[in-house]
């Protein structure tokens, strides 16, 4: 009889963390890296450019860029077209690679598959805004 109530507080723990997630990058409908070598690679065989975006889970302008922005729906259809990479400011190895990182977060910085910079930009944005950024950003 213990080892079943064991079992139902560990299912129900798994349960509740899984559904406390759901704000995590990797609950979205599109899939975000976390090594930045390896979606470069992944971008060179997809023929697709690539959004970096570096923030840390204690910032609240990141949790507000990831729920209010990253997960609207319009947004995640535009993200489909990028291979994304998301890393934390505090991993120094991940960010190395990133030109003109100046430590502010969130932080986008947009690149071609061989590292080539295309633009970057820093802050929280509405998804309308970040959409119409994207958009400029294909233009040029």
């Amino acid at each position: 009889m213990a080892l079943k109530g064991i079992v139902l507080i560990l299912l129900t723990l798994l349960l509740v963390s899984k559904t406390s997630a759901n704000t995590d990058l990797n609950t979205s409908t599109v899939v975000w890296h976390t090594e930045l070598q390896s979606a470069l690679v992944l971008a060179k065989k997809e023929h697709k450019n690539v959004i970096v975006m570096v923030g840390e889970d204690n910032c609240r302008w990141c949790v507000k860029m990831k729920k209010q922005t990253l997960s609207k729906s319009c947004v995640q259809k535009k993200l489909q077209n990028y291979v994304l990479v998301s890393v934390k400011r505090s991993d120094k190895y991940a960010i190395k690679n990133l030109q003109d990182f100046d430590g502010i977060i969130p932080s986008f910085f947009f690149m071609q598959a061989n590292e080539e910079p295309l633009d970057s930009i820093v802050g929280y944005f509405t998804a309308d805004d970040f959409l119409r950024y994207i958009e400029e950003v294909e233009e040029e």
